[in-house]
């Protein structure tokens, strides 16, 4: 639309251009509705769903579920036990899929637990968003708790564990601040989060630097950005600063915490797991947190491994 405008008004100064006065005016909207574009432009690759998408698991063993509601709908693979058992609720990482989580799922289901991936939108089998943002999956996540029974039998479930991997942990970093308005709350055990994005506005730098903002812009990109999350996300506290986008204060865990990070972090490097760290240790809740960096687990492509596996057996076993 702005570059609509932009074209139009670019277009009228030729057709005007005997007329100084609007001649100027129409100038001075060109250079407006330019800037406006390059913003909006800005947002829009910001806002971008993941584009190829990775397959959503197929498997006999896991059952998919689609709950409707105002956002996109919830995408949840299950597969639960006959008898009562502790829940464990994944979500994947970006540009991942229910899939990228199977050979984690195989802990849990050793040990017993009911076990249920959700999708991120636009990702493996779930509906696509023309602006992807992470309160879109924090919604669809609200939604999936509220209506849990939709998943699975309550009266089969003993606890609640939560295991998100990179942008999954983002979101259920988030979820916490929702949780104690949510029925079922009682029911969370704890959470895991491996190698979580922790800090958006890391990713906000990032992203300045990719698009080559120039950096007396950045300022009008980052409020652009705010005033759109704000408009998609309603039902949120509105977001007014950075701070607002970073551990602490967009969300930590009240439970027992578990943090695997890879050492070897090619995607977001140890910095949100730091800060995430220090924000346990600021809020006075470092009773609740076991971290641990493991040397052979990687970022991506780490469907598989032992010394995680390890980390994550020991701390169920303690909580």
């Amino acid at each position: 639309m702005a570059i609509f405008f932009t074209t139009i008004s670019i277009s009228a100064i030729f057709i005007f251009s005997g007329n100084d006065l609007i001649t100027i005016l129409l100038i001075l909207f060109s250079v407006f509705g330019i800037y406006n574009s390059i913003i909006e432009t800005f947002v829009a690759i910001t806002f971008i769903a993941p584009g190829k998408v990775k397959p959503s698991l197929e498997s006999d063993d896991w059952e998919l579920i689609r709950l409707q509601h105002e956002g996109p709908e919830v995408v949840v693979f299950r597969n639960l036990r006959s008898e009562k058992a502790p829940l464990m609720l994944m979500i994947h990482g970006w540009r991942s899929s229910s899939s990228s989580m199977l050979g984690r799922t195989e802990l849990y289901m050793k040990r017993g637990f009911h076990v249920a991936i959700m999708e991120l939108p636009g990702h493996g089998s779930a509906e696509g968003v023309k602006k992807w943002n992470a309160g879109v999956p924090v919604s669809n996540l609200i939604h999936l708790f509220k209506n849990l029974e939709a998943v699975c039998d309550i009266s089969l479930i003993s606890k609640v564990y939560f295991h998100g991997h990179s942008m999954g942990g983002f979101v259920f970093l988030r979820f916490t601040r929702e949780l104690v308005k949510i029925k079922h709350n009682n029911l969370v055990e704890g959470y895991i989060l491996e190698s979580p994005l922790t800090c958006y506005s890391e990713i906000f730098e990032e992203s300045c630097r990719m698009l080559h903002v120039p950096k007396i812009v950045k300022p009008l990109f980052w409020k652009r950005l705010q005033f759109h999350f704000n408009a998609i996300n309603p039902n949120f506290d509105k977001i007014a600063s950075r701070d607002d986008v970073d551990v602490p204060k967009w969300g930590l865990p009240k439970n027992p915490t578990l943090i695997v990070q890879a050492a070897n972090d090619e995607r977001l490097g140890q910095i949100h797991y730091q800060r995430l760290v220090d924000s346990f240790k600021h809020t006075g809740r470092l009773d609740l947190l076991t971290n641990i960096v493991i040397d052979d687990l990687s970022h991506a492509g780490a469907r598989e491994n032992s010394n995680r596996d390890n980390a994550i057996n020991a701390w169920l076993e303690e909580n």
